[in-house]
């Protein structure tokens, strides 16, 4: 296995690097500290800071797990792409920060210094550039990186405005100008990145922003996130020997690299893409853009110079020699022979070349780096919070002297809900019992507990030991409890979610025929066992072809259980990505038994109050889709595409009756099953089969023409008709009458 080929490698570079390299660190805090900690791009991409309220209330809890975990650092996405903030004129000069754009900065801030996590606060990406953006924001983003009087009124009527008035907060550790710039340059673009700019227009950005800052505020330390230590250092030689190349991996290992790179990078490259990107990238010497001589040289301010270096690292690089010579895991940091503290400010927490993820913080500490920052809290397919929050408990209970934070924040409580577990069953009307654990971290002590439903609805709460309540009756559905604790200064911190469900929800139906449809190689079709009699086949494996559903009013935040009904026409499995507002939540596997059955698969998502998009994603494709389903609490929000599902079995009462010659026959299934609808007179002998197939979940209707199996019309009379799906049978009478 590829973790065992290069354990021998891993153990000689973190001997080594102990012997080569001092420990490093940032100032922050008037302390000299490794930036342990994780990556929040965006809790609502480039939408974090501007126009319009925001609720931090997350942004809290996230860096309150962090602290209770011996987290410090956060590096968190301001302006992005431009399309928010700053406020732009017609000309495409940039007029100020924007609204709202200080005040969202100062509250983050403040939630951040009282749970003693500093920020690193990154201003832009190489996204400004990106193709899907719309050509005005293209356009006058061009203007900004490449004329110096747009540069100019960017710094003056925005960066300058934010940065005194941030002066000397405890919360910034650093101002970030780009996140991975390299990726709209001429030099090393990625697709879909268009129009670019040339590195020396970067490297002019970079020290101009850098010298304002430093001019405002002399104890600022600036940075900047090269998207690989190609774009960082000089190193030439055999530490860059490059072996086999992409086009000799199979397959699958191409299609996984790329994946990872689309991921991270909110791309959707197709392998040969990638590959000409690897050989663009890969033939071009290393080279460091970044050093203070250089910036000088190309922006000509004396100040704007960077304070320490950030780097990122992927093992997307097509083989294992190129994906090691750039890896800070397997190089200590003197090896790029740089003369700052270097910041690894983004990686994947998965096992990498010999080092297990659960030992990556400590090994890029051990290896003399300054910080270590995972990617990231919203992208569960790059790494999950889990691992993060373990990374950063393996510095604190190893290194706590180098990650601890002389703050403000003790006396926070810590809550745990220990009963009942995620994803329990309980019956109707059960009596949940909900138990949990609280205590405070620092000196101090717990004074309330408050148990929640789906965060809005309280069920009790208790002031003491032993923190349990019991709820009685809850009505049918599905639940996400939490606990909130209250320690004796005030501080609230939220518990873990425990999803949980009562009796048998009713869910409705978002048709995918119904859904928006983006892309080619999709085809609406029809089959009376699709729900609704029509589906939608998707023939194509473009990253690019997508199915949304817009939920337009979802009255609470909370997370819901949602389906998808699908069938596995062409192979089974596949794989599909599932983006909750534009974010990548779930790689979901759909697997199948019988290539000509339809299926459901469910899967947890978290909403926000108000509008929200569901939105399957191709990675394999090739499938049948049916349906979303999703909890008959969100009926309001998608009232356009619904079809309501049945709780129970049901046959209706025939329409009209007495009737001749024809009726209909209602019937409500609420399970795919084998369905027969049959007709026999008042003696039990069979008259006439109505229905003989298939049914899907839902609401049926069928219509009988008065005719017995040989197309014979009957006389009058009472007639029975009875419905059967698997072991269900019900059976009414109904009249004809001539």
């Amino acid at each position: 296995m590829r973790i065992t080929k290069f354990t021998s490698l891993s153990l000689i570079v973190l001997l080594s690097s102990q012997a080569l390299f001092s420990q490093s660190s940032v100032k922050y805090n008037n302390q000299q500290l490794f930036l342990s900690g994780a990556n929040l791009a965006w809790l609502s991409f480039a939408n974090d800071i501007g126009p319009g309220t925001r609720d931090f209330t997350a942004f809290g809890d996230i860096l309150l797990q962090m602290h209770n975990h011996g987290g410090n650092a956060l590096r968190w996405w301001l302006h992005t792409n431009g399309t928010v903030t700053p406020a732009f004129n017609d000309t495409g000069l940039v007029i100020g920060p924007g609204s709202g754009t200080i005040e969202s900065l100062k509250n983050a801030l403040d939630f951040a210094w009282q749970r003693e996590i500093g920020v690193n606060l990154c201003l832009w990406s190489f996204d400004m550039l990106r193709a899907t953006n719309s050509s005005s924001v293209v356009a006058r983003n061009l203007k900004l990186l490449s004329d110096t009087a747009y540069i100019g009124a960017y710094i003056n009527n925005c960066l300058i405005p934010m940065v005194d008035s941030l002066k000397h907060h405890p919360a910034i550790i650093s101002w970030e100008i780009f996140n991975e710039p390299e990726g709209m340059s001429n030099e090393y673009y990625f697709y879909r990145i268009d129009p670019h700019v040339a590195m020396s227009t970067i490297q002019r950005f970079v020290n101009l922003c850098a010298g304002a800052i430093h001019r405002r505020d002399s104890t600022a330390l600036v940075t900047n996130g090269a998207w690989s230590f190609k774009a960082l250092t000089d190193v030439p030689g055999p530490l860059f020997k490059v072996g086999p190349g992409f086009s000799d991996l199979s397959i699958v290992d191409q299609q996984k690299i790329v994946a990872q790179f689309n991921e991270r990078h909110r791309l959707n490259l197709s392998s040969d893409e990638f590959a000409d990107y690897l050989q663009r990238t890969l033939a071009l010497a290393n080279y460091n853009y970044y050093s203070d001589d250089r910036l000088i040289a190309i922006g000509g301010d004396p100040k704007g110079t960077l304070d320490f270096y950030s780097v990122h690292y992927y093992d997307n690089w097509g083989n294992a020699a190129t994906s090691l010579s750039l890896s800070p895991l397997n190089h200590p940091a003197s090896a790029w022979a740089l003369d700052k503290p270097i910041v690894v400010a983004e990686f994947a927490l998965q096992d990498t070349y010999g080092v297990l993820k659960e030992d990556i913080y400590k090994t890029l500490f051990r290896n003399g780096y300054a910080g270590a920052l995972a990617w990231s809290w919203t992208d569960l397919t790059i790494s999950t919070p889990e691992d993060m929050l373990a990374g950063m408990q393996s510095l604190w209970d190893n290194y706590k002297s180098a990650v601890d934070v002389h703050g403000v924040g003790g006396d926070w409580a810590s809550v745990v809900i220990t009963s009942p577990t995620n994803d329990s069953v309980f019956a109707t009307s059960a009596q949940v019992t909900i138990q949990a654990i609280a205590t405070v971290i620092d000196d101090g002590h717990v004074v309330l507990v408050e148990f929640f439903a789906n965060d809005t609805l309280k069920i009790d709460q208790r002031s003491a030991a032993p923190y349990a309540i019991a709820w009685t009756n809850p009505p049918s559905g599905l639940y996400t409890l939490t606990a909130v604790a209250t320690g004796n200064l005030g501080h609230k911190s939220s518990s873990n979610k425990v999803r949980i469900q009562v009796g048998t929800p009713s869910t409705v139906r978002l048709e995918a025929e119904a859904a928006t449809l983006q892309g080619s190689g999709m085809t609406i079709r029809s089959d009376n066992t699709a729900s609704n009699g029509r589906f939608v086949d998707i023939a194509t494996n473009d990253t690019t072809v997508m199915i949304s559903w817009h939920l337009t009013n979802v009255p609470a935040a909370g997370t819901y259980q949602i389906a998808f009904g699908y069938k596995l026409y062409y192979a089974s499995p596949k794989t599909q990505f599932i983006n909750v507002n534009g974010i990548r939540v779930a790689t979901l596997e759909f697997t199948a038994s019988s290539t000509s059955a339809w299926y459901e698969k469910t899967l947890a998502v978290d909403l926000r109050k108000g509008d929200n998009t569901i939105q399957m994603q191709m990675s394999w494709g090739w499938m049948y889709l049916d349906y979303l389903a999703v909890p008959r609490s969100l009926a309001t929000a998608v009232a356009n595409t619904l079809v309501t599902l049945p709780a129970q079995f049901s046959l209706d009462q025939n329409y009209p009756n007495p009737f001749n010659p024809t009726t209909a026959i209602s019937y409500q299934l609420i399970a795919n099953s084998f369905v027969t609808l049959k007709v026999y007179d008042l003696l039990g002998r069979e008259v006439t089969t109505v229905v003989n197939e298939i049914g899907t979940p839902g609401k049926h209707t069928a219509t009988w023409d008065g005719k017995n199996d040989l197309g014979e019309s009957v006389s009058s009379g009472v007639y029975m008709y009875q419905l059967r799906a698997g072991s269900s049978v019900i059976t009414r009478k109904m009249v004809l009458l001539k």
